[in-house]
């Protein structure tokens, strides 16, 4: 999939998303979580963190965000973690279809597999094995969106169901490794049948080996199975030494004695 699919994508997702917010959708909560009050492009107001539970950050601020437009980079950029599990208690008072969408920046990692957490609805898994890195790389925004139900003091995720005593528990469960994190959540009620993911990326394009020029020849080196035990091998027919095989400086010394040796010979019986 190109980069020039992926980007519309997006934008078409970012268009559509807009008059369904507007049109058939009520945010009934939004938090940037680990900072302050923003209210982004399409009319979210999004509250302060006021969580006690976690550590807030803002140490995204040092980079910048893609696959967001610039005025909400910051919901990105900060975020709450915490060393084991956190969660977010969201009291919701009517029944229906609802979405949540978590919202998430890796800043930190450079590989995938570093980073890995559930998001549970209660006492129900609504994410599991969460791997930023792997979805989207480093500095790259990611939304989740999760459709869950309330029906008859019944909480519905993903075909389970469990008892709701009008509070919705979003727990940030630390996994297999590293600490959980979030960096801002909305919950919407509205259908199901809600605004689709942002596309992931693809996976990067493994770089050519590098080259380099040695002994008047290009030169790629690779790795055997030990790193200590390079080869290398040339990307082309080895270019054969000009001075190697040619004998033409001898030709004119072999000339030039042959006309001396009967001169000299002359003038020596000449005497």
């Amino acid at each position: 999939m190109s980069w020039v699919w992926i980007s519309l994508r997006f934008w078409l997702f970012l268009l559509v998303l807009q008059p369904l917010l507007s049109a058939a959708y009520e945010v009934i909560y939004a938090v940037n979580c680990g900072g302050g009050k923003h209210t982004d492009r399409f009319g979210i107001r999004y509250n302060s963190d006021d969580n006690r539970v976690g550590i807030p950050s803002d140490y995204g601020k040092n980079l910048i965000i893609s696959r967001v437009h610039p005025d909400d980079m910051i919901l990105y950029q900060t975020e709450r973690y915490h060393t084991t599990s956190f969660k977010y208690d969201v009291p919701i008072v009517d029944e229906g279809e609802f979405l949540l969408i978590t919202k998430y920046a890796e800043v930190y990692f450079q590989q995938p597999g570093q980073k890995v957490f559930d998001v549970n609805l209660n006492d129900l898994i609504g994410i599991s094995d969460l791997d930023i890195f792997s979805s989207v790389g480093k500095a790259a925004a990611h939304d989740v969106v999760l459709p869950f139900s309330i029906r008859d003091g019944q909480l519905s995720v993903e075909g389970e169901t469990s008892d709701f005593d009008g509070t919705l528990s979003v727990e940030f469960a630390k996994g297999a490794a590293d600490n959980p994190k979030v960096n801002a959540i909305v919950i919407i009620k509205g259908p199901l049948e809600g605004p689709e993911k942002i596309p992931a990326l693809p996976p990067p394009e493994v770089e050519p080996l590098d080259t380099e020029q040695r002994d008047g020849r290009d030169v790629e080196w690779g790795d055997t199975a030990s790193k200590s035990d390079k080869f290398k091998r040339t990307s082309g027919p080895k270019s054969q030494d000009p001075y190697a095989s040619d004998d033409s400086w001898f030709m004119p010394i072999t000339m030039a004695v042959a006309v001396f040796l009967p001169v000299l010979f002359c003038l020596c019986r000449v005497r």
